[in-house]
């Protein structure tokens, strides 16, 4: 079980970057990293680890280029202050960045707000309520913190063979994996100084995957990373299955982790995936 961790834990830091790295083709379908039963233990849902970042702070490497000048990092400038890019969340995570002034864990499904979100916006895309829980991240402040990340880890299981779509609704920035022992497809919104705030991204969209990918019974990894800069702050995940009907995953299908030991080696192979995943901007 160590072992996965640690594999699981490498995969979360290293996909930040390399969702958006190296050409590749989009996998019209993915095999399981591990067939076998379903999960008898319903409810565990993915690890999630918060991370709150001193709002006034300025840490991120973002490149920035204003009038004109040559580009340099966004902490440079007195207005950047806070988080950037999906490329400060391993910074922020790697337990070394002064800026993060609390930590939280969760294990559940994804579906987060603060409360400058739930009071001020409706009802998300699957129109499953318009407020959600708050990020635990923000709770001991009143839900108004505006500044964090987080990183959510583990797997999902697939009862039914079909096509399946995956959806992110985020404001601001995420990036997000589904590893098979075949590859890996990912999509992401980078950074919020290209961002339009609150936006919707489907998996099968963003990887060209007309009706979306196919998906044998088994175990596939699950990787989300997400920030919040400022304001209103939101992520969920959803999917829809061969019967086309949109609902977040409920997290009985999401696990933090398989059985062993055969999982140790086929999520190994999982792995090799990550550095083919290309980068795909939204039109």
């Amino acid at each position: 079980m160590k072992t996965l961790k640690k594999l699981r834990h490498a995969f979360a830091l290293c996909g930040i970057s390399a969702l958006f790295t190296g050409p590749a083709q989009a996998m019209p379908a993915l095999d399981p990293l591990m067939t076998g039963a379903a999960p008898t233990a319903a409810g565990q849902g993915l690890a999630g680890a918060w991370y709150k970042v001193n709002d006034d702070a300025r840490f991120s490497n973002y490149q920035w280029s204003e009038g004109g000048a040559a580009s340099t990092e966004v902490k440079n400038f007195g207005w950047g202050t806070g988080i950037w890019s999906t490329m400060d969340i391993a910074d922020i995570a790697s337990g070394q960045n002064p800026n993060v002034t609390a930590i939280a864990h969760t294990v559940s499904d994804i579906s987060f707000a603060n409360n400058l979100y739930n009071n001020t916006y409706g009802a998300s895309p699957w129109h499953v309520d318009g407020v959600r829980p708050l990020a635990p991240i923000v709770i001991a402040v009143g839900g108004g913190e505006t500044n964090y990340a987080a990183v959510f880890t583990g797997y999902l299981y697939v009862a039914t063979s079909g096509k399946y779509d995956f959806g992110v609704f985020s404001d601001d920035g995420f990036s997000f994996s589904l590893t098979g022992a075949n590859g890996l497809l990912g999509m992401g919104q980078d950074n919020v100084a290209e961002s339009s705030g609150r936006s919707y991204f489907s998996l099968a969209e963003e990887n060209d995957l007309l009706g979306g990918v196919d998906l044998s019974v088994g175990y596939y990894a699950i990787n989300l990373n997400y920030y919040n800069r400022l304001e209103a702050g939101v992520i969920d995940l959803g999917w829809a299955g061969p019967d086309g009907q949109w609902s977040l995953i409920p997290p009985e299908v999401l696990l933090n982790h398989v059985p062993e030991p055969a999982s140790v080696a086929l999520f190994s192979l999982g792995l090799l995936g990550v550095w083919g995943v290309r980068r795909k901007r939204r039109a």
